[in-house]
């Protein structure tokens, strides 16, 4: 699980703007109810999109659905859609045109 966080967080760093002064945060969420059940997103103007629900699993895990957004730079953006639970990542990557 904690793989998975750090994928996302590297992905999410490498699509950083070069200059952080110029970008603006559009939308953050952040809800941990406690016991397993969370919610996260949030919005850049640069177009950085990530979103992530969360609940618990049947193995003491935490089970994920989530997606994350970020442009290349060429025109397109490359979009990831996942699931995480006891059966492991599974993501679907696609690009996207602007």
């Amino acid at each position: 699980m904690k793989l998975i966080f750090l994928a996302c967080l590297v992905v999410v760093a490498l699509a950083r703007p070069q200059d952080p002064k110029t970008s603006q945060t559009l939308r953050s969420e952040n809800i941990n109810e406690g016991d397993g059940h969370f919610k996260y997103g949030f919005e850049t103007d640069t177009g950085i999109k990530v979103d992530a629900l969360g609940t618990p699993g049947s193995e003491g895990q935490s089970n994920i659905n989530g997606n994350f957004k970020f442009p290349l730079g060429n025109g397109q953006h490359l979009e990831v859609v996942y699931e995480a639970d006891e059966n492991g990542y599974r993501p679907s990557v696609k690009f996207v045109r602007s």
